[in-house]
């Protein structure tokens, strides 16, 4: 099955991958802070998930944000 790559789920993806690459985590270190699977929180940086409300708040937690501000610096 194709992944979906809609472009909210792309320009979350962006956004996390510049803000954890900002904070110097690895995607295996950041996805363990979130309490995800590195290969899952991998396909959510390349846009293929579209993520949960839930794994929204635990990725901005990873990043000592709010779930808005992830979102608003998507332009979500």
């Amino acid at each position: 099955m194709a992944a979906k790559r809609s472009p909210a789920n792309q320009a979350l993806g962006r956004t996390l991958r510049s803000a954890r690459a900002q904070r110097g985590y690895s995607q295996e270190a950041f996805a363990h802070r979130c309490g995800l699977d590195r290969a899952n929180y991998g396909a959510i940086e390349r846009g293929e998930f579209n993520v949960t409300v839930d794994t929204i708040v635990k990725l901005a937690a990873g990043l000592q944000i709010s779930a808005g501000e992830l979102l608003g610096r998507a332009g979500l």
